[in-house]
């Protein structure tokens, strides 16, 4: 008779991961606010900005490019084609986004007391 285990699904990301596909696109659009970067510099550029906080994997960070590419809030850098800059649309969703994200913590901070 054997017995079946079964393992079960892990309920935290593992670690160095960010759960949220739009936290972890924001994240690279920020990284790339600054200056054009390829994914391994992005990675380095979140790990550094972190300060503690979870920071997205190498794979997210790279889906995260492509998809952020194929919705054309990045491309290639034409200095260095493996390299990504924002584009205007990527620039105005970064500041949307972070608009949202500093309303969100001011209404927390308010409920706080």
């Amino acid at each position: 008779m054997s017995t079946l285990t079964t393992r079960t699904r892990a309920t935290t990301p593992p670690t160095g991961g960010v759960r949220d596909r739009e936290r972890c696109d924001t994240l690279v659009l920020a990284a790339l606010a600054s200056a054009d970067r390829d994914g391994y510099g992005v990675l380095e550029r979140l790990r550094e900005g972190a300060r503690g906080t979870p920071t997205p994997s190498a794979q997210q960070v790279f889906a995260a490019l492509h998809r952020l590419a194929r919705n054309r809030l990045v491309r290639r850098s034409p200095a260095d084609p493996r390299a990504y800059r924002l584009t205007t649309t990527g620039t105005r969703v970064l500041a949307a986004r972070t608009s949202a994200a500093d309303a969100y913590a001011r209404a927390l901070h308010t409920l706080q007391g």
